[in-house]
């Protein structure tokens, strides 16, 4: 019982998946239902707090997503300036990436089904990275998106952009590399916002990986003047860091 269905996390006493796609709420349910779950429900304290953690250590990881679709007619879990998350409204038509929950039956029933199947079947080393920054270079440096297999016999690896296939055992591409598995792509402006996943198969069967999102990181520089300051009535002064436009979105005050 203290385990979760590959591609779940435990949180609480249920199982938990952080889907990054994003997606309006209607979307949302209809996929985590696919996956024999559903929206999570915030009204479970003690899950709630476990999902909050997950989410701050992803964040420190460079998941920079501020907003998550969970369980309730419009409701979202958002990260608030001070690094905490709360509940909002949000519009149910709006896209973000969601959060998605089993209870117990539904985790029993999906290791169960997954004890069925073959010792030998393909299984993907999940890496937790759903964003990877990039710097675009105009020389010949390349992004490595790893895909990690298991299987027996060794199962075949291709990689697809956008979902169309770029790469496989039996197929070629100057634009990249394949290198035990993991695929190498050009650090280029091209690729900003693409969507990359691998798949894994053999005589068992196939399975696919989550995806990952390529995004270009930049900094615009300051403005060469700062804003006017002006003394608040309590005594002192409010400095604004006025940062400019930058990806990942992080930025620190120092004295």
């Amino acid at each position: 019982e203290s385990s979760c269905p590959i591609g779940w996390q435990i949180a609480s006493d249920q199982c938990v998946r952080i889907v990054i796609s994003p997606a309006n709420l209607k979307h949302a349910k209809k996929i985590c239902h696919h996956e024999s779950g559903e929206l999570m429900d915030t009204s479970v304290t003690l899950l709630l707090d476990d999902v909050i953690d997950i989410l701050k250590n992803l964040h420190e990881n460079g998941l920079y997503e501020p907003t998550f679709h969970v369980g309730g007619m419009g409701q979202a879990l958002n990260r608030t300036d001070d690094g905490n998350y709360k509940i909002i409204s949000i519009n149910p038509s709006s896209h973000f990436p969601f959060i998605c929950s089993l209870n117990r039956m539904a985790r029993r029933s999906l290791l169960f089904q997954q004890k069925l199947l073959p010792i030998g079947a393909p299984k993907i080393s999940l890496t937790g990275q759903s964003e990877i920054y990039f710097h675009p270079r105009q020389d010949a440096d390349y992004i490595a998106l790893p895909c990690t297999v298991q299987g027996n016999p060794k199962p075949t690896v291709s990689w697809y952009k956008n979902d169309v296939e770029v790469l496989s055992p039996s197929m070629s591409n100057v634009s990249y590399l394949l290198s035990g598995g993991n695929l190498l792509v050009p650090a280029s402006s091209s690729l900003a916002y693409s969507s990359f996943h691998c798949t894994a198969k053999n005589s068992f069967g196939e399975v696919r990986s989550p995806p990952i999102l390529l995004k270009p990181s930049f900094i615009d520089p300051f403005r060469p003047h700062r804003l006017d300051v002006y003394s608040l009535a309590t005594g002192g002064a409010k400095l604004d860091c006025d940062a400019p436009a930058h990806q990942p979105s992080e930025f620190i005050l120092k004295s």
